[in-house]
């Protein structure tokens, strides 16, 4: 099948995409599905700094690639094999996930140890390429590959929402909604009357903030340099609001808790900074939650130690918000039916999809939070 796809031809390290142009548009053949293969017709995309990430070299990938790993849409065709879904379905692209290895046996599908050999690989779980350009392979994103008309993903990945919420809002349900909701939801279980504060709220913090609020948190303190995501999440549920450029993020949050600090900090800006400023809100038995991705290299982080001991302070990490994607994209897209998340506030731009190398440069400035993608009709 012929589809009109974004594919990154490499990584440009250091570059501006207004100069490089990193991504080309162009026709690719994608094969029909065989087996626990599903085709899904994409209706719209969503760019994440994931993406952005790829572009600039920052996550290792295999090149040529078809972008995107953030998608939703309608299945058109299924493989042979396939048992939980069936063409007109409305879903949602998640990962791989091969259900049999001890971390997808534990309900934590997101370690899947598949999915990280097909992600390094460039293929589907199943170790499969199903893009084509004039007889050259591409090789798939995260197994999802969304920035096109058409993409082919197992069975796993096409996950089945309520058809009530419109794709254009559900794609973001594909990666920064359940990264951050879950990390408060799921990896902190934070409980009602909790105090949090959540450093950094682009698309993945502002999930973060809505997660904080389904839980009843009594104080939601949203930390960011740039206004217009301040405000954005103090209409989501944060109850107060820090602009890290004007004032100390740390001496405001123990003002606004009385001085007693914070149960839970959420570094989603992937700062050793932030994590140390986590470390002094904290108050006894408090928890640092890591959900924004540092650089791969180790990095040096200055927090007092004895203080995180006789204090029974910890830290915790937080991947994908420690869920298996089939239940919680589904329970996602539920609560923002029943009106009790919003996505359609996180949505600051829409373009085609011939202006993805535009909107990686908009990501990349801080400017956006999420962009949705429009493949052509």
């Amino acid at each position: 099948m012929e589809s009109i796809a974004a594919i990154l031809e490499n990584s440009t390290p250091n570059g501006k995409f207004s100069e490089s142009r990193p991504a080309t548009i162009c026709e690719i053949e994608v094969e029909e599905p065989t087996g626990e293969e599903v085709l899904v017709e994409i209706v719209a995309g969503s760019l994440c700094h994931t993406d952005v990430a790829m572009a600039l070299g920052k996550i290792k990938e295999k090149y040529p690639l078809v972008m995107g790993h953030e998608g939703a849409g309608i299945v058109r065709e299924i493989g042979d094999s396939v048992t939980t879904l069936s063409p007109g379905d409305h879903v949602v692209l998640g990962r791989p996930a091969c259900g049999k290895c001890e971390y997808c046996r534990r309900g934590r599908s997101n370690l899947c140890i598949e999915r990280l050999t097909s992600r390094h690989n460039g293929t589907l779980r199943t170790g499969d390429i199903r893009f084509s350009r004039n007889g050259e392979k591409l090789y798939h994103a995260h197994g999802v590959s969304s920035f096109t008309q058409f993409t082919n993903v197992t069975e796993e990945v096409a996950i089945k929402i309520n058809d009530k919420l419109p794709l254009e809002q559900a794609t973001l349900l594909g990666c920064g909604v359940f990264t951050g909701a879950g990390a408060v939801m799921n990896t902190a279980n934070v409980e009602a009357g909790s105090s949090v504060a959540i450093f950094g709220v682009g698309g993945v913090g502002l999930s973060a903030v809505q997660g904080a609020a389904v839980r009843g948190a009594v104080h939601i303190i949203a930390v960011d340099m740039v206004p217009e995501k301040l405000k954005i999440a103090k209409k989501l549920g944060a109850t107060h609001t820090i602009n890290a450029s004007e004032e100390d993020p740390v001496n405001r949050i123990k003002e606004i808790t009385d001085g007693r600090g914070v149960d839970y900090a959420f570094d989603v800006a992937g700062s050793t900074k932030v994590i140390e400023q986590a470390a002094e809100c904290l108050h006894s038995t408090g928890s640092i939650v890591l959900v924004g991705i540092t650089p791969a290299k180790k990095s040096t982080l200055n927090i007092n130690l004895y203080d995180m001991v006789v204090r029974e302070k910890s830290i915790i990490g937080s991947f994908n918000g420690s869920y298996s994607l089939q239940t919680a994209i589904p329970m996602l897209a539920d609560l923002v039916v029943a009106g009790r998340m919003s996505l359609k506030e996180m949505i600051t731009g829409t373009r085609p999809l011939d202006q993805i190398n535009e909107a990686m440069e908009a990501l990349d400035g801080g400017a956006e939070i999420r962009q949705v993608i429009l493949p052509p009709k």
